[in-house]
């Protein structure tokens, strides 16, 4: 289906219900109904898991995913330090979990903000969300989406190094 407010035309892989564009948001049959007096020039169809490609948009999507990127750096060293801790039985088990289980609500934030700014959709956020509380597999997809947000900071011009980015 075409939309008729952007001229998107539907692929089979969009993720946007059936009764709503996928580029513009907009509810088909409300596009219908208010046929604009002023041509509008439409922009570019976009995926919704695409990063953004404006300017003052990848710079926005750029922070989000630097900031979210230092917690979740910070967060796989939390969970390397909270192993070490755990195998030594230094201290008390329950203290282990409870710490264990702050590293993970720590790193939601970071994972909901490098999601943000790599432009991933609910389901992705929510998968690497549930990801976040399994152990060992949340190492893992905490370094999935490091390097991504790696390779997004890098292509707009940040530095990035061993516990962050810099612009």
């Amino acid at each position: 289906m075409k939309c008729p407010k952007c001229a998107y035309e539907r692929q089979p892989t969009d993720v946007a219900p059936a009764w709503q564009c996928p580029a513009c948001q907009v509810a088909y049959a409300k596009a219908v109904a208010q046929k604009p007096a002023v041509a509008v020039v439409p922009a570019p169809p976009r995926s919704p898991t695409a990063p953004p490609t404006r300017p003052d948009d990848i710079d926005e999507a750029a922070g989000l995913a630097a900031s979210g990127q230092k917690i979740v750096i910070y967060s796989i060293v939390l969970n390397f330090v909270l192993r070490a801790m755990d195998q030594s039985r230094a201290v008390s088990p329950y203290l282990v979990l409870a710490l264990s289980l702050g590293v993970a609500v720590y790193s939601l934030l970071g994972v909901v903000r490098i999601c943000s700014g790599l432009g991933k959709g609910q389901n992705r956020k929510l998968l690497f969300m549930v990801l976040s509380f399994v152990p060992f597999i949340n190492l893992v997809a905490l370094v999935v989406l490091n390097v991504q947000a790696v390779r997004l900071l890098r292509s707009a011009g940040w530095r990035v190094g061993l516990f962050g980015a810099r612009p």
